[in-house]
């Protein structure tokens, strides 16, 4: 058959740690993604930064940040009818830190 081959997929993910860790992180920073849960219809993205880093403390900035982006990315993909409020992952920026 033309276009098969007998070579599995290739596994494109390199951090395997966040991976296993996305879906408890997601089910944490829902409630940041729902549009229910907004300040003057402002979503609050923004607290999913800092509840990520308080559970998970080790996590560098950029891997939180990743968590983030990919939680909003699949609330998106998820939640089509309920997810116009946010932004696309590529807007979300990391909150700057307190000086």
């Amino acid at each position: 058959m033309a276009g098969t081959t007998d070579f599995p997929p290739v596994e494109r993910r390199h951090n395997h740690r966040l991976r296993d860790l996305f879906e408890e992180a997601y089910e944490r920073v829902l409630p940041c993604l729902d549009p229910r849960q907004t300040w003057g219809r402002v979503p609050l993205e923004h607290l999913a930064f800092r509840m990520l880093r308080e559970a998970y403390p080790d996590l560098p900035p950029q891997e939180v940040h990743l968590l983030v982006c990919a939680s909003v990315r699949v609330y998106r993909q998820r939640m089509r009818d309920q997810a116009e409020h946010l932004p696309r992952p590529e807007e979300i920026r990391m909150p700057q830190a307190a000086v």
